[in-house]
């Protein structure tokens, strides 16, 4: 049994990548061109608090919570904190998590949790539609969040994390590492070969190398705000309309998200006049016709 103190718990349930679900990699790769060299949507003065995950295996509800901090900071302009009691319900209606039952804290699965998200919401913040990248193309997570924010991720925490975290170190892959669990992140931010994170309420990084060895899962969520900040914020709201015609075809419902505007057409220009016809022109070619008539010229 490990030793390493715990910085908070984990509880996020394996991927589950059978499941049917929307796929951002035919998006990315028919519209986008190469992602900047770096990106970062969370290090300005946005909260990041616990969300129950300290001493309950909430994780995946506490990065819905962290998700809102972010997405409502960048795009209306005003953080919006949940309440650790909605974020704890939350879980609980998911997972019938109940702190008087013993055994009740089984983690969650981050589908179930981003599906909860989309229905029903956050006190009042909801999705619209979300997808799945394909964690091993490092240029389409890059992209990802270079366009959308953040992504919401799945990975297996081995303890040399726990103890490189309790260190102020970034996460790296250390040779014999033991598993600890699978746990829920956020990431909005990648330089060269590092990306950055936030979870138990801190932001820390994670090296390239880490995340090929221990992240499952990753998803990007459409919102309101980013909807509406299009331009101003997250810029991959051209690229939302065709993944929500993949939302629709995988589900049966309307495409949530709005059609982007066609291009204006150019004007169709008008045309000139005719010219009159010049009379003197008129009469020499009358002239000309009875000549050519009187002298049996064709």
């Amino acid at each position: 049994m490990s030793t390493t103190t715990r910085p908070g718990r984990l509880g996020k349930l394996p991927a589950q990548p059978a499941r049917p679900q929307l796929r951002l990699s035919p998006v990315l790769a028919e519209r986008l061109a190469a992602p900047p060299a770096a990106a970062d949507w969370q290090s300005d003065s946005i909260t990041w608090p616990m969300y129950g995950n300290a001493t309950i295996g909430d994780c995946t509800c506490a990065g819905v919570g962290h998700m809102v901090n972010q997405l409502t900071f960048y795009g209306s302009g005003v953080e919006k904190l949940p309440a650790e009691k909605s974020v704890i319900d939350m879980y609980s209606a998911i997972t019938g998590y109940d702190p008087a039952k013993p055994g009740s804290d089984t983690g969650a699965y981050c589908q179930d949790v981003l599906a909860y998200w989309r229905k029903t919401g956050l006190e009042g913040h909801r999705i619209v539609a979300y997808a799945s990248l394909d964690v091993s193309n490092l240029n389409e997570v890059r992209q990802a969040i270079a366009l959308f924010g953040t992504v919401y991720v799945g990975l297996t925490v081995p303890d040399s994390a726990m103890e490189q975290f309790n260190a102020g170190e970034p996460w790296d892959v250390v040779k014999g590492s033991r598993p600890e669990g699978g746990h829920c992140v956020i990431v909005g931010a990648y330089d060269r070969g590092t990306f950055g994170l936030v979870t138990w309420g801190t932001e820390t990084t994670m090296t390239e190398a880490f995340w090929r060895a221990y992240v499952d899962e990753a998803w990007v969520v459409l919102d309101a705000d980013g909807l509406k900040a299009a331009g101003v914020y997250f810029t991959g709201a051209p690229s939302w309309y065709a993944l929500g015609e993949q939302y629709a075809a995988l589900t049966g419902e309307t495409n949530p998200l709005p059609q982007p505007p066609s291009p204006t057409p150019p004007p169709t220009p008008t045309p000139s006049p005719t010219p009159a016809l010049d009379p003197h022109l008129v009469a020499a070619w009358r002239s000309m016709k009875a000549w050519a008539h009187a002298n049996n010229v064709s």
